[in-house]
Parts: C-alpha cells; structure tokens; sequence
C-alpha cells in the first residue's frame, strides 16, 4: 500500500497515544490518523506524503513490538518529514534514539522526536497516580504539543529528546537483558489475564483490543498469545473483572478522561 497524504501512524491501548496524535493533529490539520494496528498485515507500506508521525507508548524504554514490526515495513520518500512523539508514564530513556537508528536503518531519517510524560498505565506493576497529578499531566501534555506541533509546520530538524534524568538510561543498559526477556515474551504475558465472576460478557474487551488478541469461548473472555500488553482490556473493563495474576485486584483502574471506551474501541 502508499501512503499518500499526510498521516500519523499511532498505536494506543488506553488512550494516551490516540489524545496525543488527535491533539496534533487538531493544532495543525488535514492529517490521516492510523491506527498501526489496522496496517500490521501489510508487507510493505510506501510512504510519499509531505509529513509522517509516529506516536506510540514507551514499554520498559523500547517501543512496542508491534511498532518495530510497522516500521521495518516502511518505505519513506526521502522528501517525506518525520516525526515521532513517544509517551511514557516510566522512564523513556533513549527510546527515541532506538527508532531514530531503526529508521536509518531503513534509509530514512527521524527529523524529530518528542517525550510527552502522561498518566502511567501498567497496572501490572503500579496502581495510577491520583485524579490531581493526572490532570496536571494533561495540561502540560495540552502545552507541550503545541509545541510540537509549531515545529512540524515549519518542518523543522529537531534534536531527539531523551529522559532528563541520566537514571534512566543507566538503568535501562544494566537491565538490558531483563527487558530483553520481558519483551521476547511479551505476547505470551497474556497467560496470566483471568476474569472473575464479576463478568457479565459484554466483550467490550474483545471490541477495544488493538490486535485482536481477545475472543469469547462460551461467556468469558480467552486470550490469543498475541498480546502487546496494552493494558486497554484491564483498564477499561466496566465490572473490574479483568485481573492479570494476583496483582490487579486490588489496585484501581486507569481510563484516559478525555476519551470514552467507546471512541477508543472504535479507532
């Protein structure tokens, strides 16, 4: 397939990444909002529109596997301005400088990159931040793309960003091969999501899966092992029935304010 117009190319599971290109995409116009999911099926994608985002979620300082897959597919005009924007509720690291490498390798080049810090959504690992903290993300997320987006316009060359604290890029290389075996075995951490009886089968969790990894066998939910992790279906399960282990159950539930479950299962 080619991509003509301009577009970005996003992928979101709660709703971060999705209110970060529709912002962008609402400060500048006329851009084509895609899901990477929707493409990840294609051999090739051809790309010889004027301007090209990439928006996705930082995982333990990499991009989602299945963003790596879309962008080995990608083949950029050398005319076309690219972008990315990475947001992270952890720290980011040198996630950017990762895809910036990964598209040179493909003979193409990041023109930009940006960190926008939202509310955290593993809830695997932590229960989300309070009302108060996430609203004040949202306001500097709302300044921030702004930003953003005046340097798009201009098609300007911008400098990467990476995480300000030299921490988290410390701790990203010694625990290099921890992450590494997390995310080799990313698609099959779904073994460990289980329902309780407090689910009524409304699927909205088949519905709102980005890669289709849910289906219902009888009345409950069964993963597929193709899971990115995205945390959409634990999160936006109206019963909290969802629990992934025993870590979830007691931990509250993260759903992105600014879009309803309804609008994120529809993109």
């Amino acid at each position: 397939m080619t991509i003509e117009k301009n577009t970005i190319l996003y992928f979101s599971g709660t709703g971060n990444s999705f209110q970060v290109a529709r912002d962008i995409d609402a400060e500048i116009g006329d851009f084509d909002l895609c899901q990477i999911s929707s493409l990840i099926t294609e051999e090739k994608i051809k790309v010889e529109s004027k301007i090209l985002g990439i928006v996705f979620p930082v995982y333990y300082a990499r991009l989602p596997l299945i963003v790596e897959k879309l962008v080995n597919k990608l083949e950029i005009s050398s005319d076309t301005y690219i972008f990315a924007v990475a947001t992270h509720g952890g720290g980011p690291a040198s996630v950017l400088v990762k895809l910036k490498k990964m598209l040179q390798n493909n003979g193409a080049v990041l023109n930009s990159g940006f960190l926008i810090h939202m509310p955290g959504n593993n809830i695997c690992a932590y229960a989300p931040s309070s009302i108060e903290k996430q609203n004040k993300l949202f306001e500097k997320e709302s300044e921030k793309v702004k930003k953003i987006a005046d340097i798009i316009k201009e098609r300007k060359d911008s400098k990467c960003e990476c995480s300000k604290l030299i921490v988290d890029t410390v701790i990203d290389k010694l625990f290099i091969k921890v992450t590494d075996k997390i995310m080799d075995n990313l698609h099959s951490r779904d073994e460990k999501f289980w329902v309780n009886d407090n689910c009524t089968s409304c699927k909205l969790c088949e519905k709102i899966c980005p890669v289709n990894n849910i289906e219902f066998n009888s009345d409950k939910p069964t993963w597929k092992h193709n899971c990115e992790m995205c945390m959409a279906c634990i999160q936006h399960c109206p019963k909290e029935a969802i629990q992934w282990g025993d870590k979830t159950e007691a931990r509250k539930r993260y759903r992105n304010p600014n879009l309803s479950s309804k609008k994120i299962a529809e993109n």
